[in-house]
């Protein structure tokens, strides 16, 4: 899948049997890669290459746990005297 940011309400009702009527300016939609391609070439979209806030929220769990790991304390050497 594809990520697009719709520029112009596209003119076709459909295309390949995918509805465009709710494809309004403005909008991010995910769609097949021959669809964003035409879309991007007919000039009604642009490649939307932002990150979702949910993409954002995975990101930092992954982080956020990888961080966790490596703090993990080390045990303590015990020497004998």
């Amino acid at each position: 899948m594809v990520k697009v940011r719709i520029t112009k309400t596209p003119r076709e009702p459909e295309l390949d049997d995918v509805q465009l009527y709710g494809f309004i300016s403005g909008m991010v939609r995910e769609v097949s890669p021959l669809i964003g391609a035409w879309l991007i070439t007919q000039g009604y979209a642009l490649p939307e290459m932002r990150q979702t806030r949910d993409e954002d929220q995975a990101f930092m769990r992954f982080t956020s746990a990888r961080r966790t790991r490596r703090r993990r304390r080390r045990p303590e050497r015990r020497f004998a005297h």
